[in-house]
């Protein structure tokens, strides 16, 4: 991040240098200038603006090109104006603290130290692409983009919008195509057939395949408390799929992908799509991506008991991943207390955007 210097230098300090140098009081510059001896002396003192024709006398009497002058004041007037910023900026500490600023240095969207409190606001600021977090709360509470309106309405809005908005910095949309749907249909079993392999090389590749029809996936790590696995929506005409690992477990990330995929070929693309809420729309992803997964006639095959073995056989013959299998099975059972060993962690706090 840039620095600025945290003093104030009026151009007046650098006509008293010249005047000092030659030996020239007020009075004489003054008479030089043909002004008052007022105005020279606001000018020195920094209360009289430095118009763009004194920069132009003061050429013709110091020998100082005017754009040099012209530069003196327009940097201290920008010096005036930021150290009045930094004053509002300040006061805005206190509701800055409503937002994960922890987890916004762990990922480096905020580079200033935690006693830095202007610099910290400032980042924040920069981070949202607003003015002042007044103008946040209009953007994203009122503005046009209906899943930012959708976001601010839930509870612990703040932290969505960080995680939310982690992923629109990572994407970059150079050289990627417009969404295409009938390729994403076609795409899907190559993406289907990633599960079994190495989870973070597989998410990688997805997200190549997935780019090529047009989909953003971006990996963003969990906000501590937040308790979303994944967010879909449409970001500049595209839709944009988001996995936090929350639970860091293989299956769990590759059926939120899936359930995710659901709402960008079944829903309208004006909404925000998040996986904690309980509606029809989240029922039909879910049940889209289990029949991805576990087409509907093999679903009386997934065992009943703790058997790795029948595990193992049925994703080998789904070409699977065998912890998808026994994902599906222990939501079936509701018995969560074996066959952990068969997942695989998947840590994204490792990715860089």
């Amino acid at each position: 991040m840039t620095q600025h210097p945290d003093y104030v230098v009026p151009t007046g300090d650098f006509i008293k240098e010249w005047m000092e140098d030659k030996g020239i009081n007020a009075a004489e510059l003054a008479r030089r200038l043909d002004v008052s001896r007022k105005h020279v002396s606001e000018l020195l003192r920094g209360r009289a603006s430095l118009s763009h024709g004194m920069a132009l006398k003061l050429e013709n009497v110091t020998g100082v090109p005017a754009r040099i002058w012209n530069l003196h004041e327009a940097g201290y007037r920008e010096a005036l104006a930021r150290r009045q910023a930094d004053e509002v900026l300040a006061g805005q500490y206190e509701q800055a603290k409503t937002f994960p600023l922890k987890y916004l240095r762990t990922h480096h969207h905020i580079t200033a130290e935690a006693r830095d409190k202007v610099g910290t606001v400032r980042d924040l600021l920069n981070f949202f692409g607003v003015a002042s977090l007044d103008a946040f709360s209009s953007t994203w509470g009122h503005g046009t983009v209906a899943y930012r309106r959708s976001a601010v309405g839930r509870g612990n809005s703040p932290a969505l919008a960080v995680w939310l908005r982690a992923a629109e910095l990572s994407f970059d949309d150079i050289g990627m195509p417009e969404y295409d749907k009938n390729q994403l249909e076609g795409v899907l079993p190559a993406v289907r057939a990633l599960t079994v392999e190495e989870p973070m090389d597989a998410f990688r590749t997805a997200q190549t395949l997935l780019g090529e029809c047009g989909v953003i996936l971006a990996l963003v790590p969990a906000v501590p408390r937040l308790g979303i696995h994944g967010a879909t929506r449409w970001f500049e005409g595209r839709p944009l799929i988001q996995l936090s690992g929350l639970f860091k477990n293989d299956d769990q990330l590759w059926f939120t992908l899936f359930h995710e995929i659901g709402h960008v070929l079944l829903h309208d693309p004006k909404g925000l799509y998040i996986d904690n809420s309980q509606d029809k729309m989240e029922e039909e992803a879910n049940e889209y991506a289990m029949r991805l997964l576990v087409p509907q006639e093999y679903e009386a095959r997934l065992p009943d008991g703790r058997s790795l073995k029948a595990v193992q056989s049925l994703a080998d013959e789904l070409g699977i991943a065998p912890s998808i299998i026994l994902g599906q099975a222990q939501r079936r059972t509701g018995d969560y207390a074996w066959g952990q060993r068969l997942k695989r962690k998947v840590d994204l706090t490792t990715v860089v955007p």
